[in-house]
């Protein structure tokens, strides 16, 4: 595919009309017989989550929203760390005087001028949604703030000059910013909030004042002050608070969920199905069930972060319908589907194969025990998507008759158990949002400190010490994966598919993608494992495997820039074949074994 071909097959969108959301809504998601449950269905509460600058984008909203209605999903959450601050100020703090003041030492437009129209558009999405008796929900991180906020309070300083996350100044501050909220945008359901993240712009969790406050109070304590102080406005309102449980560890998602018990069982206890974050190889989150009289809702991500970002096809339907079952017997009454991911440019569930994971969840949320023939029949009747073309510019969906349900589900299925074998190390994360890993010590960070398992499952690090023996098992899970990938072409057929001719030769792309990404982590597996056995035992010969396997990366690094050059590929691509993660790679581990086979020649 060059680049000419590349950019006339993206030339494909209708004009939009923004007269309405259904004037924009893909035609593709008109009435068909997809089957759901109206009445009584397993989860009370389904949502759909927008992670991405796709919120932005009014037909991506018009996507979701027409989308959501023939799924029968009920709540559209939209995620971004800082989202409330992009409506409200708040007025209290900054007054419209202050800000005008800072507009005119600036010059030019501000933030007052983005905030104003941040707010009119959010008003149309909840407007939107309260039409279509959907719920819309923000989902953000705490403490934020706008710039400016310690010249105008420097109260909020510590000795050192460092912003203070235990000053009394934030619970006002936070009472006033949610009241706020919700006086400018009324239609708004209620927010989701994560205490215990490290991404907001202060947090207890990164211990960046040593003041005296900051020392005495416990992070339970000021976990219980933050959502008390967002509680109490949001109940005032008659709106809804739910407080997640994203933590990096067993213990800070113990303190998390624990203050918000203690401040009110109104509030809903969000859970991820897995511990920390969407792994597909981490057991089920422990803390689903014991959230006392708190409801329960647990989130999933259907577009694939953890397994393949959604370039690579891949099925969780299987895992999902065992999960949610496991939510549903411990008293979860409500689910939520993520469909893509900050940060990521015109991509996510609605321009990949894995659109199937999200149908899929909706499906299972209203009737877990089904078929599960019906879901991927859902799948090919609402259509094909095509993860070479961005978000913003994909074709309708192309539909596949029911008869290629056994292909499609074994394809897809497939391509589940060689993500488990590629992306993970014997069950350990091994790469960061489809990229390599581009040392050897980040490497081993990531799947020991960063997502650790041995918090949830103990004694699953010594399947990764770096032995003769595990490195042996960890050689033949690479090898069976990428058997595996290079088998996908003959289960799914492309060329006898019903489908344009575009499309198959596109996927016929991904294919040998998928087989040369396999065969990249592959050899950074045995780089990075040879590499760390070598600096603890010191032995030459265990040197020089590592140096033989730089240099099989290197020369693999090589032929991926050949692969790639010239092509017009999207983003997700590019990122799944970082060449200067390789170059960083192979460095690392010369750094680290040169030294020790230059000394054993001598």
């Amino acid at each position: 595919m060059n680049r000419r071909q590349f950019l006339g097959g993206t030339i494909c969108a209708s004009a939009l009309s923004m007269l309405s959301a259904d004037k924009i809504a893909p035609a593709v998601y008109a009435e068909s017989n997809i089957q759901t449950i109206w009445q009584q269905p397993d989860f009370e509460v389904r949502g759909l989550e927008i992670h991405s600058r796709r919120m932005w984008e009014w037909r991506s909203i018009a996507s979701a929203f027409s989308l959501m209605e023939k799924l029968n999903l009920n709540t559209l959450i939209l995620h971004q760390d800082n989202l409330q601050d992009a409506v409200v100020w708040p007025e209290k703090y900054f007054p419209r005087a202050v800000r005008m003041e800072q507009q005119s030492i600036q010059g030019g437009q501000t933030r007052d001028v983005f905030i104003d129209t941040a707010i009119e558009y959010m008003r149309d999405v909840a407007s939107e949604a309260t039409k279509r008796k959907l719920n819309l929900f923000f989902e953000v991180t705490e403490i934020e703030f706008a710039d400016g906020l310690a010249e105008l309070h420097p109260e909020i300083l510590g000795a050192k000059g460092t912003i203070c996350p235990t000053s009394p100044f934030w619970w006002d501050f936070l009472r006033a910013k949610y009241s706020e909220l919700f006086n400018v945008v009324p239609d708004l359901a209620g927010v989701i909030v994560s205490p215990g993240t490290r991404e907001s712009k202060i947090s207890i969790a990164t211990k960046t004042c040593d003041c005296e406050s900051c020392s005495t109070t416990t992070a339970s304590e000021w976990y219980e002050n933050l959502i008390r102080s967002m509680f109490e406005p949001i109940e005032k309102c008659g709106k809804t608070l739910v407080v997640r449980d994203f933590a990096y560890t067993k213990s800070d998602q113990t303190l998390v969920m624990d203050a918000a018990q203690r401040v009110s069982t109104k509030i809903v206890a969000s859970l991820k199905n897995t511990p920390h974050d969407f792994y597909i190889t981490f057991p089920n989150n422990p803390r689903i069930g014991h959230m006392g009289k708190m409801r329960q809702w647990i989130e999933y991500d259907a577009w694939g972060q953890f397994y393949g970002c959604g370039l690579f096809p891949c099925s969780i339907v299987e895992d999902m319908e065992r999960r949610l079952t496991y939510d549903r017997a411990r008293g979860a009454t409500g689910v939520w589907f993520r469909t893509d991911l900050e940060g990521m440019t015109d991509e996510s569930t609605f321009n990949s194969f894995n659109l199937l994971n999200l149908i899929a969840g909706a499906l299972l949320s209203q009737q877990i025990t089904q078929d599960l023939d019906n879901c991927y029949a859902a799948w090919m009747q609402i259509g094909l998507l095509d993860s070479l073309i961005p978000n913003s510019v994909q074709p309708d969906p192309v539909p596949v008759p029911r008869e290629y349900v056994p292909r499609l589900r074994d394809f897809m299925r497939a391509s589940y158990a060689i993500a488990k074998k590629t992306f993970y190390v014997r069950g350990h994360l091994f790469y960061k949002n489809g990229r390599f890993p581009d040392t050897v010590d980040y490497a081993f960070f990531n799947m020991v400190v960063f997502a650790g398992l041995e918090d949830w499952e103990p004694g699953a690090n010594q399947r990764i010490e770096p032995t003769e023996e595990n490195i042996a098992a960890i050689i033949a899970e690479k090898d069976a994966a990428l058997a595996e990938v290079q088998k996908l072409p003959e289960i799914l057929q492309v060329d006898s598919l019903p489908i344009p001719p575009q499309l198959k030769s596109h996927l016929g792309t991904v294919l040998a993608l998928y087989t040369e990404n396999v065969r990249g982590f592959r050899l950074c597996a045995i780089g990075c494992f040879r590499a760390k056995q070598a600096s603890i035992t010191g032995q030459s010969d265990h040197a020089q495997l590592a140096m033989r396997a730089a240099e099989d990366i290197q020369q693999y690094r090589e032929r991926i820039a050949r692969l790639l050059d010239d092509k017009c590929f999207p983003w997700s691509v590019h990122r799944s074949f970082r060449l200067d993660y390789l170059d960083s790679l192979v460095q690392s581990i010369r750094d680290i074994c040169s030294p020790l086979a230059k000394a054993a020649s001598l």
